[in-house]
């Protein structure tokens, strides 16, 4: 599956990869608006689609309180605990790392920097973009 922009931006095709239950959406629906992110990994195709909103799920009558907190990252009313995830600052660490070894090979003054210069530059935005991830989850 492919899509083709001929608004005069010379974006040209690109390819789709998606699963089926996506690609009957896209397919199925009257397309708004398509917008085009670049990020450190590929170019993502953002869909705004023309569809009614749907919601599966069941009512049960339950309630259940939660704590949010410094210790564990929530406890709920019934005493279970969820403990604070580590892996963001072990990848912060990581970040920090990255960022030293760029402005280690960065040459000031220079018209061009180095060709390692620009590989740093991208694996440091594929560290940014982890982070930023993670972060989210």
């Amino acid at each position: 599956m492919a899509i083709t922009f001929t608004d005069g931006n010379q974006a040209g095709t690109f390819a789709l990869y998606c699963n089926g239950k996506a690609r009957q959406l896209i397919l199925g629906s009257k397309i708004n608006r398509v917008r085009v992110v670049r990020r450190a990994d590929g170019y993502y195709a953002q869909f705004c689609l023309d569809r009614e909103r749907w919601a599966q799920g069941k009512y049960t009558g339950q309630m259940v309180g939660l704590d949010l907190g410094l210790h564990h990252f929530y406890s709920d009313q019934k005493g279970n605990t969820v403990d604070c995830p580590k892996f963001l600052r072990r990848n912060e660490k990581r970040l920090k790392r990255h960022q030293r070894k760029l402005s280690r090979t960065f040459v000031k003054g220079a018209e061009r920097q180095s060709n390692p210069y620009h590989k740093r530059r991208k694996r440091l935005g594929k560290v940014h973009l982890k982070v930023q991830r993670q972060r989210r989850d």
